[in-house]
């Protein structure tokens, strides 16, 4: 692996070379590490290691240990020691103790004992500073949160509390409105300004102990400021306390916000409002596209403008939480002409200037799984560079609609990036075998809707087809769609085919359902109305597109399927958020419906905790 390792960074940088193994064959960082060091530190020993049949760790221990341990336990394998990682650390401190003197030793005991019995008063204070802390979030709490009124006892304890937080970390602090949440000092700056309201009883705003650090005041409070130095984890915002385990969204004032780009005719955008992110814009070139989304959101902030010509930094102070994006893919779709980075309509590049100009807690960018062929590899390794010098720890997941009620085998990936200092809290979503359905019950009314007789018969052996993946394994009974692609004047060969196979003709669009005189006609194969590919792609019946017959199909076509936007919507919000979702009751509520989408009515936090019926206000 070492070897592979090495011939790699001969073709591009070790940097490059890591971020591309890490993402692409979800090596960690750790093991990639000791790869990268074996060729300087380790090669020409390959036959005394296999000897000894060392383990990976006591290869990573090698790796990373000084040059004389290195030597030293190499010889001790060579003559037939055993040696396991405590072994490596064992000679290692032995050897820098050889190196010195009887008073040098004594000076570093003693030096460690004082440093443990500092360590250990620090903690003893710190851990009554937070349990004092944790009593005085109960007594505010319990008070009423709609006045501001702290009573003189509290503002005592509070100033008490505020001497003992100055001791540990100092008085001085810079002001929170200048600093990010990453930057250093931000939560101890926050918690200081909130003791330093409850001492003298003064807030802002109408919000209870609202901090009034932002102009719609929708902001963390001084309770929630208290809340992060108590080093627990908490579902507390303010004066509520969320559900153990949710099955609705909370009320909009607690829902993520979002800021899209080529939006396209909201497909993504769909699934990320059903999973409770409220869009802080999105962004779309295509006047048609744009025009599709005003028609069915129109409170959303649509910007019809070309992606590479927006200054993304006028988004950094809007607190934008998620930065999300379906980045055309016609540079690496495998039945493209695969140009990658060198294609004009490549804006992977803008996505990463958004991210380092927006500066989110995360993003997720859906492309091709042409992305992650031999051929774009340096491209990719690349991309993830610039992705990590931006600050974000980055994956890339394959994800399909077949797995989450879409009757369409449509595989994408998507890249998903985390803050560093957010790094590790993203799971994907669970998948959803029980909602498979196929194309013809999802599409057996539409079918029919121009009185074709034939519509039951194909409607049941749609239904009674076993379906296989794209390597011949059997996955269920029931056609899957292949994937719904863009306007076609004809079909290319193996689409065709493949169409054929499941009962429909993919070019040229139709423009109506199948008639009886139509199928009366020799080699007739119903065709695909637009609405019929909106529905296969996951769209409700009430989403109106704009533009020509083209301009949908493309915008069809070009869409993520909002099932897996909600879904990806779901795992990023659990991730940012730390709630826990009832999978079953927040997917399921939206699966296979062809109803309106409407707003739900306002709900205050009482209500919200009323209906969920399981913890208290506090």
């Amino acid at each position: 692996m070492a070897a592979e390792v090495a011939k790699l960074t001969d073709i591009v940088p070790a940097a490059e070379a890591k971020a591309f193994l890490k993402a692409r064959c979800n090596l960690p960082a750790t093991e990639l590490s000791t790869y990268l060091g074996f060729a300087t530190t380790l090669k020409g020993s390959e036959g005394v290691l296999q000897k000894s049949r060392a383990s990976f760790p006591v290869v990573k221990a090698l790796v990373f240990a000084d040059a004389e341990t290195r030597r030293d336990i190499l010889e001790r394998m060579e003559i037939g020691a055993r040696i396991d990682t405590k072994d490596v650390a064992t000679i290692r401190r032995k050897l820098a103790a050889a190196k010195l003197t009887v008073a040098e030793q004594e000076a570093i005991i003693r030096r460690k004992a004082a440093a443990a019995t500092a360590r250990r008063h620090a903690r003893d204070t710190m851990a009554a500073f937070q349990a004092g802390l944790e009593a005085f979030i109960g007594k505010v709490s319990v008070l009423s949160h709609e006045d501001r009124i702290v009573p003189s006892s509290l503002m005592n304890e509070a100033a008490g509390l505020l001497s003992e937080f100055e001791s540990l970390f100092g008085d001085k602090h810079p002001s929170i409105t200048g600093l990010r949440e990453r930057d250093p000092g931000y939560w101890a700056a926050r918690a200081h300004l909130a003791l330093k309201r409850f001492r003298d009883g003064r807030f802002e705003g109408d919000r209870g102990y609202s901090l009034g650090l932002r102009d719609n005041d929708l902001g963390p409070t001084a309770i929630d400021a208290l809340a992060a130095m108590t080093g627990k984890p908490t579902k507390a915002w303010g004066v509520v306390r969320m559900p153990s385990v949710m099955a609705v969204l909370p009320p909009e004032r607690f829902r993520p916000r979002v800021l899209e780009l080529c939006a396209g005719a909201g497909g993504l955008a769909l699934g990320l409002e059903l999973a409770g992110f409220k869009h802080v814009g999105l962004v779309e070139f295509d006047r048609n596209a744009a025009a599709t989304l005003r028609k069915n959101r129109p409170e959303w902030n649509v910007i019809e403008h070309d992606v590479r010509k927006v200054d993304f930094t006028q988004y950094r102070n809007q607190r934008v939480d998620l930065l999300a994006g379906g980045l055309p893919c016609t540079p690496f779709t495998t039945v493209g002409k695969r140009k990658g980075k060198a294609d004009e309509n490549d804006l992977m590049m803008e996505g990463v200037r958004a991210v380092r100009e927006v500066a989110p807690k995360a993003f997720v960018f859906e492309n091709v799984e042409g992305l992650l062929h031999s051929k774009h590899s340096d491209y990719l390794a690349f991309l993830l560079r610039k992705f990590s010098k931006a600050g974000y720890v980055t994956d890339i997941h394959r994800i399909n609609t077949r797995d989450y009620g879409v009757a369409q085998d449509r595989s994408r990936i998507m890249i998903v990036g985390f803050r560093k200092d957010l790094a590790d809290v993203f799971r994907m979503p669970p998948k959803f075998p029980g909602m498979a359905t196929n194309m013809g019950d999802v599409l057996h009314d539409l079918m029919s809707e121009n009185g074709w007789n034939g519509a039951d018969d194909w409607a049941r052996t749609m239904r009674e087809r076993p379906e296989f993946d794209r390597f011949g394994n059997p996955i269920g009974v029931g056609a899957l769609s292949d994937t719904i692609r863009g306007y076609q004047g004809s079909p290319k060969e193996g689409e065709a085919r493949r169409a054929l196979m499941n009962g429909v003709s993919y070019a040229p669009l139709a423009k109506a359902a199948p008639t009886n005189a139509e199928a009366a006609r020799e080699g007739f194969v119903p065709g695909l109305t637009t609405r019929m590919r909106a529905r296969l792609q996951g769209f409700p019946d009430e989403w109106a597109f704009v533009g020509g017959l083209g301009s949908v199909a493309d915008q069809i076509g070009n869409a993520v399927a909002p099932a897996v936007g909600q879904a990806m919507g779901l795992a990023l919000m659990s991730a940012l958020t730390g709630w826990e979702f009832d999978w079953e009751a927040m997917f399921h509520s939206g699966a296979g419906s062809r109803r309106s989408l409407v707003s739900p009515p306002p709900l205050d936090d009482r209500d919200f905790l009323t209906i969920r019926g399981k913890v208290p206000l506090i």
